[in-house]
């Protein structure tokens, strides 16, 4: 797919990946749609840009279908939504049965219900059009389970799932337009942070063991991969129309070893352990 000319939209704009995917596609001569719930973040990840390219910028929730409309709506009186990257995500660390159910939902409506309101908001007019690619950022998390991370996990995996079956459901309705999930491992992003932001949570009060997850997790992420390794990787994927986006390969292969242990009736690896 030609980017140069094209237009793309992205949620979670405000930092880290998209962030990071906004300036890559920006440098590839798109016009940008960018989404956060952060006015602040956005703006200064729009600032981050470049002053040459044509930016619109919002500021909502990805868990209401409405803000979906209305980036399509931008993005179309640009010139035509082009690609679509469902970005937004939280995590809130805790044992499953610990974590507070307002703090599940939360995460289920930014992680998962963002990505299927924005797949619907995205899908119409690029199945008229004929042409465009939309992908949603699971994690290395929708792939392998770890402790401590359950409404995450579940949410990503549902990600993961929904991803694969909006990919045949293309394939079979309009070839043109492709789908991509993106699941990156170790990624250097403020996300532990924004999600405490979100949640309205200003001290955390976790058991010992849930404590300890959370510190690895957020070490983890301080020495990943710069957040431009996972948007060149999106921006390949655009260009070669590939389905899985893995820019650590250590996440491929703990998917793999998952496999092998299924087949093999072993139980599975904890792999923070």
């Amino acid at each position: 797919m030609d980017l140069a000319g094209g237009v793309a939209g992205g949620t979670g704009a405000g930092g880290g990946i998209g962030a990071a995917v906004a300036r890559r596609l920006g440098a590839e001569g798109m016009s940008l749609v960018l989404a956060d719930r952060s006015r602040s973040l956005l703006d200064a990840a729009a600032d981050s840009v470049g002053r040459d390219v044509t930016i619109v910028t919002a500021v909502g929730d990805v868990g209401d279908p409405s803000h979906h409309a209305s980036l399509v709506t931008a993005a179309e009186d640009l010139g035509g939504l082009t690609v679509s990257v469902q970005n937004a995500g939280v995590y809130l660390p805790g044992l499953s049965w610990e974590i507070p159910i307002e703090q599940w939902e939360l995460q289920f409506r930014v992680n998962y219900w963002g990505v299927v309101h924005g797949v619907r908001a995205v899908a119409g007019v690029m199945n008229r059009r004929g042409t465009g690619h939309v992908l949603a950022t699971a994690s290395g998390a929708g792939l392998i389970a770890t402790p401590a991370l359950a409404p995450y996990v579940s949410s990503k995996h549902a990600v993961v799932g929904l991803m694969e079956t909006v990919r045949h459901e293309l394939a079979r309705v309009s070839p043109g337009v492709r789908a991509s999930v993106v699941c990156p491992g170790n990624v250097r992003t403020p996300m532990a942070a924004n999600s405490l932001a979100v949640a309205g949570v200003a001290e955390e009060h976790l058991s010992p063991v849930a404590q300890q997850v959370a510190e690895q997790v957020r070490a983890g992420n301080d020495a990943g991969e710069d957040p431009s390794t996972v948007a060149d990787a999106i921006v390949d994927a655009v260009r070669t129309g590939r389905f899985w986006v893995l820019p650590q390969p250590e996440v491929a292969l703990g998917a793999l070893d998952r496999v092998q242990r299924i087949i093999d009736g072993r139980e599975p690896v904890d792999f923070l352990a």
